[in-house]
């Protein structure tokens, strides 16, 4: 048996793994595969049990044949499998190989600006809401050897680093993690969605089929337990009976969840009805979903409209969640969606639905102290306006401000690129960050903005060399310090080129410093990397 699966089972009653930890809070329970283990009487295996799995104290000794005897009192049944019940940690370090074999983006996310997948969002799977202090973690789990799908975990600082103080794996969840967000009493919400990319055809779903598990929206206390759990499909379709489908969650796009103003939004792609105008087809659009953050009833079914959808982030602001899109038909621009209306802060070169957008999406940050700007957005897009090729010219990082009051983009920024985007001419006004050359082939992906406060801001990106052989070469992250009209207080440099940005999940603020997450599928760990005001980067290891 794999070393790793044994740390996930009944060896975490060994004393010896568990000595020096503090005992095990007795309360929410999460489920792990029971494997053969020295640790139950001899030819049996524990069936039915739900009771905790508790470490001893520091100061009890590691009583084996005690343990045995347990075992076979909580033997209902010899079975061929059989569940026994990780208990919730709260208050000592939990390793991350006892619940978690994550996502490696080393391994698993290597493509660049000449692939076609990059034109779309990528699903999330590192799933970080920051505090700023303290961390919560939603994470998709790759060990098939476990039965759940993802881990919802609790990260805090300690003098040395930061551990994992909670792990729940009993949590409602289906194939797909979808989005995280944490409201100020440190409740937790997340989405969950269906895999059905192998399923959906221009007959399945059938028109007016309203499903059941084809996306949740679940809040979860800071004691691990569930206070509602909501079924979105039927959920949106008993509010209001005309109400989209949900079809093939996530499909050709990402998905984010926000929780302001005793509200959560959801927004992910999704798939259309059939067109037989194209023999079934079904077309792609971005849906959105309003929840009250009390009762986790439905108050709103739609948002701004936006098809095709390829990428989606969100912004609570203080009074309202704000939208943004890679959009590429109906509009095709970077939308900047507010009081569910649509405003462009990017107009896109290209044909209405041409899927190459030679755009990636960033986010946005709020703009503290102005009076007339209140929200930055970063974003990467060529510098050319040629279309025809899947590149035609550098992709560089460029930056818009948005006008608080009436969501006009910046008149004062100091570049402009005129485009021609279905079939009309466009000027877009915004701001240069990189100034990579067509000679170089050098390019931008995957952007990344964290506000620092005090009118400082880390842009994160990965430098890429494309070599027209569709093998991209990746560079590195590299990162700069910008102030919110976008001038350089750090210049542009290498932050690591042994760690990767994941396409799918966001970088967050914590200790004041810009951060994001990755993990280790081999040594299953999860690595926090930190870089500072003045660009140093450490990384640290929750293992």
């Amino acid at each position: 048996m794999k070393g790793k699966t044994m740390r996930k089972t009944l060896n975490l009653l060994a004393c010896v793994a568990l000595l020096s930890l503090l005992p095990l809070a007795p309360s929410t329970l999460g489920s792990a595969k029971l494997p053969s283990s020295p640790a139950r009487a001899p030819g049996r295996q524990l069936s039915g049990y739900t009771g905790v799995i508790a470490a001893p104290a520091e100061d009890v000794a590691c009583n084996s044949t005690q343990i045995e005897q347990d075992a076979a009192k909580w033997t209902a049944q010899d079975t061929l499998t059989a569940t026994a019940y990780l208990p919730l940690a709260s208050h000592q370090p939990v390793p991350v190989a006892w619940t978690l074999t994550p996502f490696d983006a080393n391994k698993s996310d290597l493509v660049g600006p000449s692939s076609w997948s990059t034109n779309y969002g990528k699903t999330p799977e590192i799933i970080v809401a920051s505090d700023g202090a303290e961390l919560d973690v939603l994470a998709q789990d790759y060990d098939a050897q476990t039965p759940w799908k993802a881990v919802l975990l609790h990260v805090k600082p300690t003098l040395t680093g930061y551990v994992v103080t909670q792990a729940l794996t009993h949590l409602p969840m289906l194939d797909r993690v979808m989005g995280l967000a944490v409201d100020e009493a440190g409740n937790r919400y997340y989405a969950t969605g269906v895999d059905e990319s192998s399923v959906v055809d221009p007959y399945y779903p059938p028109p007016d089929t309203y499903r059941s598990n084809i996306v949740r929206v679940v809040k979860v206390s800071p004691a691990g337990e569930i206070l509602f759990n909501v079924d979105l499909d039927k959920a949106r379709h008993a509010y209001n009976d005309d109400a989209e489908m949900i079809i093939n969650p996530m499909v050709a796009a990402s998905a984010r969840l926000a929780v302001g103003g005793n509200e959560i939004a959801l927004v992910h792609g999704i798939n259309t009805g059939p067109d037989w105008n194209i023999d079934g087809k079904r077309h792609q659009k971005a849906l959105s979903t309003r929840l009250n953050t009390a009762t986790g009833a439905i108050e709103r079914t739609s948002s701004v409209w936006v098809s095709h959808s390829f990428d989606q982030r969100l912004l609570y602001d203080g009074e309202g969640i704000i939208e943004h899109h890679l959009g590429d038909a109906f509009p095709r621009y970077i939308v900047f969606g507010r009081d569910h209306t649509s405003y462009p802060l990017f107009h896109i070169k290209g044909a209405l639905g041409e899927n190459n957008t030679y755009t990636r999406l960033g986010n946005m940050a709020l703009i503290e102290g102005d009076a007339h700007y209140g929200y930055i957005a970063v974003f990467a897009s060529e510098t050319s306006p040629s279309t025809g090729s899947r590149i035609n010219g550098p992709r560089n990082l460029a930056m818009v401000r948005v006008h608080r009051n009436d969501n006009t983009i910046d008149p004062s920024l100091p570049h402009t690129l005129t485009v021609i985007s279905r079939d009309e001419e466009k000027t877009n006004r915004l701001r240069w960050l990189t100034s990579y050359s067509a000679s170089s082939n050098r390019h931008a992906e995957r952007p990344k903005l964290v506000p620092l406060g005090g009118d400082r801001y880390v842009v994160l990106w990965e430098e890429w060399v494309d070599t027209d052989s569709y093998r991209d070469t990746f560079n590195g992250v590299y990162g700069m310090v910008i102030d919110d009209h976008g001038d350089q207080v750090r210049a542009p440099a290498l932050i690591t080129d042994q760690h990767h940005l994941h396409r799918g999940d966001d970088a967050f603020l914590l200790d004041g410093h810009a951060a994001w997450m990755t993990g280790d599928a081999t040594q299953q760990a999860l690595y926090i990397h930190l870089v500072d005001a003045s660009l140093n980067y450490e990384m640290v290891t929750l293992d």
